[in-house]
């Protein structure tokens, strides 16, 4: 009982501590609300679809709300032990972003249905989108996705999700469940079709995006836990939602 007590009070700050008692019930409240942002940014109006954004910039702040100093250092706020991942990650997320592309035109019937285009329109619908320039569309959907979710979803999935159940259990369930959490948190982005007071899912080609959102989680990982920092994983996400970017304007539209 005192183990778990001093890995609690390692991890979470002093007002967390009183709150919540273990961290497991602090990251499993926050996963749910950010859960619920999130689908209620994704499918409801256009005009409240500011609040995918709203959910990624709640995440940058979690670790500085309900984890002392230690526990920041944890999650991977810390120096690059090696720098030189920085640029594995910008270019395994590059890559990545390429080969879920190329999955996606194999199990997509065509351009229009694939997911970078199902991703692409919740930030900004067609018909938003034919209204303003082309490039002004590009940069207003590129730069924030290099900026916001990359920052907030890694502190949050690969940082506090991670460490959370690294420290409740071991590194490979902790990896299992932080992609998992990421993955099943995508489900919102794509598979979902509603049709008035109608709604399926694509069970084929949204059950192979879950699992490739469980993979790229992994790869994010890979490269936190090699550098031995947040940082990179940041890098990967930003170059994989960059090339996102790129391949559906460029080739999907």
């Amino acid at each position: 009982m005192e183990d778990t007590l001093k890995i609690e009070e390692d991890f979470l700050n002093s007002f967390s501590q009183k709150v919540f008692k273990q961290s497991r019930i602090l990251i499993l409240i926050l996963y749910l609300l950010l859960a619920l942002i999130r689908g209620i940014g994704a499918f409801g109006p256009e005009n409240i679809r500011i609040l995918i954004m709203v959910g990624f910039i709640l995440m940058w702040f979690l670790p500085f709300v309900f984890f002392n100093k230690n526990g920041r250092k944890s999650i991977g706020l810390t120096k690059i032990k090696k720098p030189i991942w920085l640029l594995w990650g910008f270019l395994i997320g590059g890559v990545a972003a390429l080969g879920i592309f190329g999955v996606g035109m194999l199990f997509t019937l065509n351009s229009t249905e694939h997911w970078y285009i199902s991703i692409i329109n919740q930030v900004m619908s067609p018909e938003m989108r034919e209204m303003l320039p082309f490039v002004t569309v590009f940069f207003i959907t590129t730069m924030p996705s290099m900026i916001f979710s990359p920052i907030g979803e890694e502190l949050f999935f690969r940082g506090m999700i991670h460490e959370t159940a690294r420290k409740n259990t071991n590194e490979k369930a902790a990896i299992v469940t932080n992609s998992l959490a990421f993955a099943l948190v995508h489900i919102m982005h794509y598979g979902f079709v509603i049709d008035g007071s109608n709604v399926s899912y694509l069970f084929g080609a949204g059950s192979v995006w879950i699992l490739l959102m469980f993979a790229l989680s992994i790869l994010f990982t890979i490269c936190r836990k090699k550098s031995g920092s947040i940082f990179p994983a940041m890098v990967a996400h930003s170059s994989f939602n960059l090339v996102m970017c790129l391949t559906t304007f460029f080739i999907l539209l």
